[in-house]
């Protein structure tokens, strides 16, 4: 049997591929913007370019894999997965919904929810773990008092999340798939409770009153499109912290150059195009097409990898490196079209309102350990990233 070991350029799940990815996504792409791997058996699409081209056509390359005959679990039916016209109800819904809450409340909360987090490393007298003790409790307090609900069960829920993260990796190890689709099922049906006993306070009050103006919306797939934002809120946004703190800790410097507000969002944007957790998304090509002088034919799965997308030399110059002077907004980490990114706001407000946060209090952060990566390579994250705190008081 093929196995991922046996493609020259890129295998994903290899220790030396989880430690930095970056480096393969370049020799795939120095070798061919769109390349057959086989092990894969999919296009792998790794140019700024071709990758926008294919997020734009939903037409022609889908996101839900029944269209070209393919069976489809139910619980991975959401907003995430249904596309155009199908997807326009339950998206508008949602978008709806968000219209209603108000941006000045949600970053006033982000904001207090990072300062407290910040001062209590302040008060460490011990090596931290940015990860397990910062950013996963940031993210997950920031988008449950979004949403408007209590906090899940911790460890349950780890679980949960987790299954989940690691089923998106289903075709390199069949093995997650199973515990994906259940934990799927598991946390739509804590969110279909949420949305049944939803008041007026927060997203879930909004989206259950937006619910009633969209018949057309199943109840099983507002639970499955909540749970995905829920999910994408709290693993996307902790990663992406996660990621964004490594880098700090690396170069504190970073931090300290910025001496604007204007600063500050140039550095947000930079760090979600270096450093955001999503590595991959997959689409299936409904009609035959072109891409990059390749015929891609229908029922050909193509997985844009986004994160090599936003580092093509051809878009970023010194495409590794922070760059506060870049033309912001020309990354594709919240991706393009018909299914952009929701949350991509939230997660901006909360990357900024750590990194002011760090800047105000002062502290800085000395390695204690070797960070360490989840073994992941859809979604891309820290398990622990220990610390020692300096000004701690």
């Amino acid at each position: 049997m093929t196995t991922a070991q046996q493609d020259p350029i890129y295998n994903p799940l290899a220790p030396e591929t989880i430690a930095n990815p970056y480096l393969f996504y370049r020799r795939l792409r120095d070798s061919q913007r769109v390349y057959w791997h086989e092990v894969l058996d999919s296009w792998v699409v790794t140019g700024h370019a071709e990758c926008q081209q294919i997020l734009s056509d939903t037409a022609a390359f889908g996101s839900d894999f029944r269209r070209v005959g393919e069976a489809v679990p139910d619980a991975h039916l959401s907003v995430q997965s249904l596309d155009p016209p199908e997807h326009g109800a339950i998206r508008h819904l949602l978008v709806s919904a968000l219209h209603e809450q108000s941006p000045a409340a949600m970053k006033g909360r982000a904001a207090a929810i990072a300062a407290d987090h910040v001062a209590r490393l302040s008060r460490q007298g011990r090596p931290v773990d940015l990860v397990r003790e910062f950013a996963r409790p940031v993210a997950l307090r920031t988008m449950c008092e979004f949403l408007g609900v209590e906090n899940p069960d911790g460890p349950w829920f780890e679980d949960i999340s987790n299954a989940i993260v690691r089923g998106m990796d289903a075709g390199l190890d069949p093995s997650r798939a199973e515990p994906g689709t259940t934990a799927r099922r598991e946390l739509s049906r804590l969110v279909g409770g949420w949305i049944g006993d939803a008041g007026e306070e927060g997203f879930i009050g909004a989206v259950r009153r937006a619910s009633a103006q969209e018949p057309s919306v199943s109840p099983e797939l507002l639970a499955n499109s909540m749970r995905a934002v829920l999910h994408a809120g709290y693993e996307s946004v902790s990663r992406l912290l996660g990621n964004a703190l490594a880098r700090l800790v690396a170069d504190p410097d970073l931090l300290s150059a910025v001496s604007a507000p204007s600063g500050f969002d140039a550095l947000v944007d930079e760090l979600i195009r270096l450093d955001g957790p999503v590595q991959a998304d997959a689409r299936v090509c409904v009609t035959d097409s072109s891409l990059a002088d390749k015929e891609i034919r229908r029922g050909d799965v193509v997985v844009l990898f986004l994160a090599a997308a936003n580092r093509d030399p051809a878009v970023f110059p010194h495409p590794d490196d922070v760059d506060l002077t870049r033309r912001k907004g020309l990354h594709l980490a919240f991706g393009r079209g018909a299914h952009a990114c929701l949350g991509a706001g939230m997660a901006m407000l909360q990357l900024r309102a750590v990194l002011t946060a760090l800047a105000e209090s002062g502290l800085g952060f000395a390695l204690a350990e070797s960070p360490e990566y989840e073994s992941t390579a859809t979604l891309r994250g820290l398990s622990s990233l220990i610390v020692s705190v300096q000004g701690s008081r």
